[in-house]
């Protein structure tokens, strides 16, 4: 049985051939609209929740204040894009290998670091919605993703497993050591 979106795709693909190229430019250019607004409304589902649990973007990150700090915007952008693609590679290999627990979480994994990546203020110029130190508290729930993935997809004893305590361990040594203040605004810094 096809899904929604694949016969839709199929449906794009025959209106493409049949020469209607103008509306299904229009028809992609509105869910691209639509998608745009969706994740707006997530971003501000999430500031809304946070404000709920008495937390704020500073939260997570200032727990690990007095750790060395070595890790700048710049590399934790590098380093972002590389968790990515872990977690990228691993959902096809779990996939191609019928892991299906396994390549879910790995994809779920994937989109949250680039989805919260994608809207992130490395720089600090308030030219996107997440801020730097906001990045830092989202990453502790990546991590938490990470490491919960092989228990409530059902695959925790398994040698996959490890992929995802491996990463969840390496996230909360990055928070530890990522600069979160260089990504904030000199006048908006708290005085340590």
């Amino acid at each position: 049985m096809k899904s929604k979106n694949q016969s839709s795709v199929e449906n794009l693909a025959e209106r493409l051939s049949s020469g209607d190229v103008k509306s299904v430019i229009s028809e992609v250019s509105e869910r691209g609209e639509q998608f745009q607004e969706n994740i707006k409304e997530i971003g501000h589902e999430i500031h809304s929740r946070m404000k709920d649990l008495n937390m704020t973007s500073a939260t997570v990150p200032d727990a690990f204040r007095k750790a060395p700090k070595f890790i700048s915007p710049a590399v934790h952008r590098w380093l972002d894009i590389g968790v990515t693609g872990y977690f990228a590679v691993l959902a096809v290999v779990f996939a191609a290998r019928g892991k299906k627990g396994a390549a879910i979480a790995a994809g779920v994994n994937a989109g949250m670091v680039a989805g919260v990546s994608a809207f992130t203020d490395y720089e600090g110029t308030g030219e996107k919605p997440i801020s730097f130190k906001l990045h830092g508290t989202l990453d502790a729930a990546q991590a938490t993703t990470a490491a919960l993935a092989p228990v409530l997809h059902g695959f925790a004893g398994e040698p996959e497993a490890k992929f995802f305590y491996g990463q969840a361990a390496n996230e909360v040594a990055v928070i530890a050591s990522t600069d979160w203040d260089a990504g904030t605004p000199r006048r908006l810094r708290k005085a340590a």
